[in-house]
């Protein structure tokens, strides 16, 4: 994906912050900058909305990174510093001259739109707040995101565009038992935005995958009482794997062995993935064939039932 570009024509415009004038463009740190002023049983969303702290871009060891707003005006705050990005204003970060942490979201310290890229290299939309810290020889940026917001992004990462909405509900309700419950994943953050965690893309509004979130909202996949991080892969070769027998102690679910049908027919013995739990290609399968997300959910985790979050 490229960089974002500003526009020549906005280079002519200025920006006053109490009576500091700021040209629309890059605005590197270093510069000190004054302060600006059953499937029925959907639970209802609880008080404060679940969030997951995802880092990003850590596979490109950054050195420098670029903010700029989506549609509506940035916050970011560096120390006591306060800047309000609108337009095509662009705020960049450079490791040699990260003193202490940089801050991004709405101009009230809540979620927001904003454009994260790396020059040349990535450049990619979030939803919710934004930190950026020094780290070993890199930049570590970390989104805070709402949860139903991260499962729409990696449902639309995960599965294929055209996937039947039974699929995609059946993965929703996978990726969401995952991040609720597994255990942080890194030292600097919870999870990351790759298949070492789950790949995830631009916020899914308006596609499939949102509606696949929204419609499952809050549910998880539970065993014994409890709700387990569902593992899934893409191929499973004909059969899942399961956890009993491999000489490790199993503290949570089995994952039971089971047949797949539709990679025995198109893929068989071809495996990618680790084979545990949902089969992805499995699952569209079965929802062509007019599946619901809980059968499917049932042929891959025998054993488990659907229950709503707190």
């Amino acid at each position: 994906m490229r960089p974002h570009a500003q526009s020549s024509s906005e280079w002519g415009r200025l920006v006053t912050c109490r009576g500091l004038a700021i040209r629309p463009g890059r605005l590197p740190i270093g510069r000190r900058l004054p302060t600006c002023p059953t499937l029925l049983l959907l639970c209802c969303l609880p008080a404060a909305a679940q969030k997951v702290d995802i880092g990003v871009f850590s596979l490109f060891r950054p050195i420098e990174l670029r903010v700029s707003p989506v549609s509506n005006t940035v916050l970011v705050t560096v120390g006591d510093q306060r800047i309000v990005l609108e337009g095509h204003q662009v705020f960049t970060i450079r490791l040699a001259q990260l003193s202490s942490a940089v801050h991004v979201s709405s101009r009230d310290g809540s979620a927001t739109d904003f454009r994260l890229s790396i020059p040349g290299k990535i450049d990619r939309k979030f939803n919710g707040t934004l930190a950026i810290r020094p780290g070993d020889h890199k930049l570590i940026a970390v989104v805070t995101m709402d949860l139903e917001i991260a499962v729409a992004s990696v449902v639309a990462a995960e599965m294929p565009v055209r996937a039947p909405i039974e699929a995609l509900k059946a993965q929703a309700v996978a990726t969401r038992s995952y991040f609720a419950v597994s255990p942080p994943r890194h030292d600097e953050y919870t999870f990351c935005d790759t298949t070492h965690c789950q790949f995830l893309r631009e916020p899914a509004r308006g596609t499939t995958a949102h509606r696949a979130a929204q419609e499952t909202r809050n549910l998880l996949l539970e065993y014994a009482g409890k709700p387990f991080p569902a593992q899934y892969s893409a191929v499973c070769g004909g059969r899942t794997r399961s956890l009993e027998g491999e000489g490790e102690p199993i503290t949570g679910y089995p994952y039971y062995s089971v047949p797949c049908d539709y990679c025995r027919r198109h893929s068989p013995g071809v495996v990618q993935g680790h084979q545990l739990g949902l089969c992805q290609s499995g699952a569209i399968g079965m929802a062509a064939s007019g599946a619901t997300f809980r059968a499917i959910l049932d042929r891959y985790y025998p054993g488990t039932h659907l229950q709503p979050s707190n």
